[in-house]
């Protein structure tokens, strides 16, 4: 069983108390990031993939609403307040969606914000986080707010997409989360750009131990340094029951790993949410449904039909989260799905939680989704999809 050390959500009137928040998408809306920058007085950190969500940024379906993120940024920025922001250098450069990028970064810094695009050290710079108030040169000692999550700040992402973010006020997460941004905004451009691939052994160049500062908090999940081992450790713990939701599951050892889990003597419930079945995601699906176990369900959420994205069955949202309960006592949500790329190339960055109450609604959202007609559907065997070899299991 995977030993950690989280520091769970409090009540009371102890100020100094530590407190942590789920957020759901679209249930929640804008309103708790908004709160969040709302509340900054001296600084903002934010390490972002895609970045669209502002009025003027068009053409996009949906439009931003006027008290978008980035007007949100822009008024603290025009206030006084250092916000810096680092924004994945693929987006804006070669993206679907790069002109829109370009749009809002220009915005952002012609607000005064200080903007830069992501290292090429990193294949993507797929993590979703704020820091709010984190500590500086000159307060070492202030802890502020992070937010780590699964969602873009792009309009869709906030009602056409299933998506998850952890609030929390923890000393320590806020400041090694400030750490890592801090040296991330100064890390250049590497001299061998890394290349996307879908195994461990292509993976070039690997990860450098030098892109990334000293690491000492339990609870975080960073790529390229930690996130497959701790994800591994956590699903390989699921002794009673698994549940997880991704956007992507294309690695070798996950996939083999759940299907180490599903068959133990243990036999516990693993139940898995997809965006789709086919595609990247169609060997893995292949792998886990042929083995024809009753404990084991996957079902898809691949969103609405559009122009460019038709759907057989479509869902009322798209599966974009990345979450993972296990036994029902230990959780994680981050930017990582489950491929080589994000675990061992991206920069991404996720959480683990024990806390009752966060770890109850994250369930409910996903009984909800698994079951309610029109939430889901039951994930088909893809024809042409050959399985993942996994090695055999003594």
């Amino acid at each position: 069983m995977l030993s950690l050390l989280v520091l769970s959500g409090c009540s009371g009137n102890d100020p100094t108390s530590v407190q942590q928040r789920l957020i759901v998408q679209p249930d929640d809306g804008r309103a708790p990031i908004l709160e969040a920058i709302g509340s900054a007085k001296n600084n903002i950190r934010l390490t972002i993939y895609a970045i669209t969500d502002l009025k003027s940024v068009v053409p996009q379906t949906p439009l931003a609403p006027d008290n978008s993120i980035v007007q949100a940024l822009i008024d603290k920025a025009k206030s006084g307040v250092n916000v810096r922001v680092i924004v994945d250098q693929n987006q804006y450069t070669s993206g679907s969606s790069a002109a829109l990028v370009q749009q809002t970064y220009k915005a952002l810094s012609d607000a005064g914000v200080n903007i830069r695009k992501s290292s090429t050290a990193f294949c993507f710079t797929h993590q979703k986080t704020f820091v709010i108030d984190g500590p500086t040169a000159t307060n070492a000692g202030s802890s502020g707010k992070a937010i780590i999550m699964s969602l873009n700040l792009t309009p869709g992402y906030f009602g056409g997409t299933r998506d998850y973010a952890v609030i929390t006020t923890e000393p320590g997460v806020v400041r090694e989360i400030s750490n890592v941004f801090d040296s991330d905004f100064l890390l250049p451009d590497s001299p061998n750009p890394c290349s996307y691939a879908h195994a461990p052994v292509s993976t070039f160049p690997p990860p450098y131990p030098s892109d990334t500062p000293a690491l000492s908090e339990a609870s975080l999940l960073w790529s390229p340094v930690n996130s497959k081992t701790k994800l591994m450790q956590l699903i390989g713990s699921a002794k009673q029951s698994l549940v997880l939701t991704t956007e992507e599951m294309t690695d070798t050892d996950m996939v083999c790993l759940i299907k180490a889990v599903a068959q133990s003597s243990a036999k516990p419930s693993v139940r898995i949410l997809l965006s789709g079945d086919t595609g990247s995601n169609g060997p893995a699906v292949n792998t886990l449904l042929g083995l024809g176990l009753p404990n084991l369900t996957i079902r898809v959420m691949p969103g609405q039909s559009t122009q460019s994205n038709p759907v057989a069955y479509p869902t009322t949202l798209y599966m974009h989260g990345k979450q993972v309960i296990v036994d029902g006592i230990q959780a994680f949500v981050g930017s990582e799905n489950l491929t080589n790329t994000s675990l061992l190339q991206n920069r991404e960055l996720g959480t683990l939680f024990t806390e009752p109450a966060m770890i109850n609604r994250l369930q409910s959202v996903f009984n909800n989704d698994f079951t309610s007609t029109g939430s889901s559907n039951p994930a088909q065997v893809c024809p042409s999809c050959k399985p993942i070899a996994c090695p055999v299991i003594p």
